[in-house]
């Protein structure tokens, strides 16, 4: 890359801060609203936006290109990859806050070259077992509650969050087994049509799931206007629609392992975000945390 930062860099940096944007407003709609609602809110929000993106751009809802298999990959991929993951991961950010689900996050980029290693047969070198055992540390480190007001669990001091880094951590693994899934499909398919089929996945697998009543008494209320929209909307927008948008202009228009670290510098937005208005505080063993887990991310991107 030279000659400073192309269109594609810049739309990759800012699907970063959309999502670190959207992190801390998830993190104060968790309050509120229980993570499968929230979950179920946000693809309902994104997914009218995306089909009145298709309808103004004139994007077929059945492309001839595909085949009733695509549709079944994508829509499995969605269940997985958005509607499991995504309630795992707003539960974790609700139990270890933004700042330590920032370092798990970490775990993302490896996980996918992993599982397109044995699903796609890529390349897969030891510099990847390096960058790993680096965000490991840097779990490994987060898990620790610190407790005290701007703490990530809610348990005493010294205590060890292992359920809530462990839900991230399974989050992060659903996320990359959908997303690599998908990839074949996504190959030669319509961006836009197969976003649109993901999420009609997790909006199926999150509307059974609404069948038991205590959930469904959560859903009324994630859709019931009141003060709990005020970060609720905007974060679904930020986190659904304009990131997904910016991720996908972004691997258009740069190389794809650029992207994806750029897209991963979401790890340093978060914390400082968390500090700034969530009031999260930032202890030496957090700061090495994070260090630890974008230090993993440079050695992939470095390799």
């Amino acid at each position: 890359m030279s000659g400073g930062l192309g269109q594609g860099e810049v739309f990759s940096l800012l699907c970063a801060l959309c999502w670190g944007v959207a992190v801390i407003l998830f993190r104060r709609s968790g309050h509120s609203v229980p993570p499968l609602a929230l979950n179920l809110f946000k693809n309902v929000f994104g997914t009218v936006l995306f089909l009145v993106t298709m309808l103004v751009l004139q994007i077929p809802f059945v492309p001839p290109e595909n085949t009733v298999a695509d549709f079944w990959i994508l829509f499995g991929s969605g269940m997985l990859g958005i509607g499991l993951s995504d309630t795992l991961f707003l539960w974790s950010l609700n139990r270890i806050g933004a700042g330590s689900i920032a370092v798990v996050e970490c775990l993302y980029c490896p996980l996918v070259a992993l599982c397109a290693f044995f699903y796609l047969g890529e390349d897969l070198g030891p510099v990847l077992l390096v960058a790993m055992g680096l965000m490991t540390a840097g779990i490994l480190v987060t898990a620790r509650a610190e407790g005290g007001a701007g703490g990530g669990c809610p348990a005493a001091g010294g205590k060890v969050c292992w359920r809530g880094t462990a839900a991230g951590i399974l989050s992060m693994v659903g996320m990359a087994v959908g997303i690599v899934v998908a990839k074949p499909v996504l190959n030669h398919s319509n961006v836009w049509w197969a976003v649109v089929m993901r999420l009609s996945g997790a909006l199926v697998f999150l509307g059974l799931l609404g069948l038991w009543p205590k959930i469904r008494a959560g859903y009324r209320r994630a859709f019931t206007p009141g003060p709990h929209w005020r970060p609720m909307v905007p974060a679904s927008f930020m986190a659904t629609y304009l990131g997904m948008t910016l991720w996908i202009a972004g691997m258009k228009y740069t190389d794809t392992s650029i992207a994806s670290v750029l897209n991963q510098s979401s790890t340093l937005f978060i914390p400082l975000l968390a500090v700034l208005f969530l009031k999260e505080t930032m202890p030496p063993r957090k700061i090495l945390a994070v260090v630890l887990g974008f230090g993993g991310i440079l050695v992939l991107a470095l390799s």
